[in-house]
């Protein structure tokens, strides 16, 4: 299930990309605005101080899992890079989102594409009441209606944050382990060490300064590899990346959590869509400008 999900944001990160190595072409310069802003890197080129491979800390991984999915409703801002290199040209996106979502499948995004860390004209409001999905373009003043189910297929569905999409994937039945306690049975824990051992690797690193610990998970069939950076003193994740390869393009997707917080009391319109006063009604819309 899990490689199954991951594997589908790859793929929708690698049809946006494309397009634009369509537009760019394939020489070796790549343009300054495409450059990295310093408040976000990729961390498989990054360089820590110090990287200390040891045994899986579980303990961490089941701490930073019941504080990730405890509650029904969190908001979380976030800014994603999406990045792709073939041929020595890159093509960047940075995108900001703040996206609250609920544990049965509701969630309300606004998105905005950037460059140079400065918010551009094309953004979009996702708003899901857990059966169907509204996209509104402000800049187009359009919007789309399409079922949850379509939308999750789509190659916009990442967009709304990679922490996000996680929660709303998982939910549901991480709730049910952690409500149960099941998470702190002794033969539950032995299964997920178990499991955990054999998939998963961790290291501890020395990032900039700041202890971090890495979970890393590789998939070879499907091609990618997906990292998560706690933080081991709050048990708290801080950056979710995936990586991969598609037909000689890398791919990398970041996602680095800017603030979390659990929402306790919601207002009430907020997975409702109004469509504002002049909006039209189209077939089709995508959250991407591109």
């Amino acid at each position: 299930m899990v490689s199954v999900s991951f594997s589908k944001y790859l793929a929708s990160a690698v049809s946006i990309i494309a397009v634009n190595f369509g537009f760019i072409g394939y020489s070796n310069a790549v343009p300054t605005h495409l450059q990295a802003p310093a408040s976000l890197s990729i961390a498989s080129s990054s360089k820590p101080a110090t990287a200390t491979s040891s045994q899986l800390d579980l303990p961490l991984l089941i701490k930073t899992g019941e504080s990730f999915f405890k509650g029904n409703n969190y908001q979380t801002v976030s800014e994603m890079q999406l990045r792709g290199t073939k041929q020595n040209t890159d093509v960047t996106f940075y995108i900001q989102a703040k996206t609250i979502v609920n544990s049965t499948n509701q969630f309300r995004s606004e998105i905005a594409f950037t460059q140079n860390g400065k918010p551009s004209k094309e953004s979009a409001v996702v708003v899901s009441d857990g059966k169907q999905v509204y996209i509104y373009r402000p800049d187009l003043k359009q919007y789309s209606v399409i079922s949850s189910q379509a939308f999750n297929k789509s190659d916009d569905s990442f967009l709304i944050g990679l922490s996000s999409s996680f929660f709303l994937e998982f939910a549901n039945n991480m709730g049910k382990y952690i409500a149960s306690g099941a998470l702190s049975q002794p033969e539950v824990i032995k299964e997920i060490n178990t499991a955990a051992n054999q998939a998963i690797q961790g290291e501890t690193r020395d990032i900039e300064g700041k202890q971090t610990y890495v979970y890393s998970f590789n998939d070879p069939k499907q091609g990618y590899t997906i990292s998560a950076f706690v933080n081991p003193q709050l048990a708290n994740l801080e950056q979710m990346q995936i990586v991969g390869k598609d037909d000689g393009l890398d791919i990398a997707i970041i996602e680095k959590i800017q603030q979390r917080t659990e929402v306790k009391n919601l207002a009430p319109q907020t997975f409702k869509f109004t469509p504002p006063l002049g909006a039209k009604k189209v077939k089709s819309l995508s959250i991407s400008p591109f």
